[in-house]
């Protein structure tokens, strides 16, 4: 069988002979001979502009050369004194005019080309009538040779070869095409390519549409405002931040001094760069908040263990002691990633409210992002869930939504932009490390356009067992912990550091098996990322977050 060009015929063909002949040359051709049908072109003139070719047929050989076939159906008649051609009494071109102009058309575009321009090609043309009966030469132009028609049909190969030899003649100069040949005929003729946007267009695209879709979310803060209190549940990607800051500014609206506080350092910093001028909001950490409460009433102590059990118990005590000497001071409490605050933390929180036990109190939080073994941890509070991820892409969430894990098996919905598939990358020493994120980032910032400021490389190590901070510059680009830093800087953070925060790409990089076993880990650090996610794992935890493995993971 021949190789066809397309490889299966164009429903658009409308020319029965030629949807007569495309089985034919596909079924009765030998493997070798590779046929393009209706191929186009053109030829540039500096001079005259640019002129156009076709072929019905072109038929490749590696070592009988190059056929341009034109195909004429039907009932045809030629009138000599006229010099005009018909196709059931129909008027055409002149079929051979045709094929001899296309054949040097084609030539020219070659010869013009790195791949022919010092070789010597075998190119002929010929006509088929695959409906009709020809009987001898039709003119002196119009040899029978190069003349195909129905009583052909049936020895097409030797039809075909016997053409291709007339054009080549016996004494064999031309340049035999080979194999090379035939592969760059065909990158020049049947081309494949892929005009995607350029990620950083899409990125700009899909940030309007996840606007839109988060605001739509605002409707349940009209349901909100009929409650005091409440509790929002909901996946990555929801918009909880979001709807945490609307609604502590429309409390705000009311003339209420209102908290709006979270675990994350870093979460809060950068609400704070972004909504810190708003009249009455305040934005804390929550140890940064206790901190500053402890030191206006004289409680924080200027030395000792500032260690895990700390901040874990000794800081809300103090907390509690604060409130009590300098009195309450919000009217009203927003709580994000909520799922981070102990047990105990609440009473310590809520006494700083003028009505600790009825006031305004808010907590949005995601079960599945519970690193730190919190718990909501206040009684009463109306219970409303989001169940759909409008953050992330939906080729991100379905890599998310294999880490998300519910009482119920149910399963947050995406209604996001498609996005582009999740990359997973390989590396199994820090030199691949280093060239495969030198490589990925050269590739996004340089070829991709996105800024260096909208990539975000997470691992789940600290500083002191990350090898990432050993790799040192990465071609024009250096790592950095300071996002406040322009440039060629790309921000690394740990995963943990990074909860409650988003980046339009995400490298997750030093992802081994043992990362992968750790869940919710890998459900933050995967649903950080808006638009695109780059993994960059071990063949081991490749083949774990590719397969379907991550059910025996599961720890519950």
């Amino acid at each position: 069988m021949a190789h066809m060009y397309p490889a299966v015929l164009r429903d658009s063909t409308q020319s029965f002979a030629e949807r007569k002949l495309y089985p034919l040359f596909e079924s009765l051709l030998g493997p070798q001979f590779h046929v393009f049908h209706s191929v186009t072109w053109q030829v540039p003139d500096v001079r005259s502009g640019a002129t156009d070719g076709e072929a019905d047929f072109l038929i490749a050989h590696p070592q009988l050369g190059l056929l341009d076939l034109e195909v004429k159906g039907g009932h045809i008649t030629f009138d000599g004194p006229s010099a005009r051609w018909f196709s059931n009494r129909t008027p055409i071109d002149d079929p051979f005019d045709q094929a001899k102009k296309n054949k040097y058309s084609l030539l020219k575009l070659l010869k013009g080309l790195p791949h022919w321009r010092n070789k010597w090609l075998s190119i002929g043309h010929a006509v088929a009538f695959p409906d009709a009966a020809v009987y001898g030469s039709l003119r002196l132009d119009a040899p029978r040779d190069i003349v195909m028609d129905a009583s052909d049909l049936a020895t097409l190969e030797q039809w075909v070869t016997q053409a291709m030899q007339h054009w080549r003649g016996q004494e064999g100069h031309f340049t035999e095409l080979g194999s090379e040949g035939i592969n760059a005929l065909a990158a020049v003729l049947s081309a494949s390519w892929d005009l995607r946007l350029r990620l950083g267009k899409v990125i700009e695209a899909e940030a309007t549409e996840i606007k839109r879709l988060t605001e739509s979310q605002f409707r349940l803060l009209d349901v909100l405002a009929r409650r005091r209190r409440a509790k929002i549940s909901g996946c990555a990607g929801s918009g909880k931040t979001t709807l945490a800051v609307e609604k502590s500014t429309r409390l705000a609206h009311q003339g209420m001094k209102v908290l709006l506080t979270c675990y994350n350092r870093a979460l809060a910093e950068y609400l704070a760069s972004q909504y810190g001028d708003l009249p009455g909001i305040e934005i804390r950490h929550f140890h940064g908040l206790a901190a500053q409460w402890c030191r206006r009433a004289g409680l924080w102590p200027a030395s000792g263990t500032f260690d895990a059990r700390f901040f874990e118990d000794t800081v809300p005590e103090l907390l509690m002691q604060a409130a009590e000497a300098l009195g309450s001071d919000y009217d009203a409490v927003v709580v994000d990633e909520g799922q981070d605050f102990s047990a105990h933390w609440w009473v310590p929180l809520l006494s700083l409210t003028r009505d600790p036990d009825h006031g305004f109190l808010y907590v949005f939080y995601d079960d599945n992002q519970n690193l730190y073994g919190g718990e909501v941890g206040v009684d009463g509070l109306n219970d409303y869930l989001l169940d759909q991820n409008l953050r992330n892409s939906r080729h991100i969430h379905q890599q998310v939504v294999r880490f998300y894990r519910s009482p119920d098996g149910t399963r947050p919905e995406a209604v996001g932009p498609l996005g582009r598939a999740v990359e997973f990358l390989g590396f199994s020493d820090s030199t691949r490390l280093k060239a495969e994120l030198q490589k990925t980032l050269h590739r996004l910032v340089n070829d991709e356009g996105v800024p260096p400021e909208d990539v975000v490389i997470l691992t789940p190590h600290g500083r002191e067992r990350s090898g990432l901070w050993g790799l040192g510059r990465l071609g024009n680009f250096e790592l950095t912990d300071d996002w406040s830093l322009g440039g060629n800087h790309v921000f690394v953070s740990t995963i943990h550091g990074f909860k409650g925060l988003e980046s339009p790409v995400v490298i997750l990089a030093e992802i081994d098996a043992n990362a992968v076993r750790e869940i919710e880990k890998l459900y933050v650090g995967c649903s950080r990322a808006v638009s695109h996610l780059v993994v960059l794992a071990t063949d081991e935890a490749i083949h774990m977050l590719t397969q379907d493995t991550l059910a025996q993971l599961d720890p519950s």
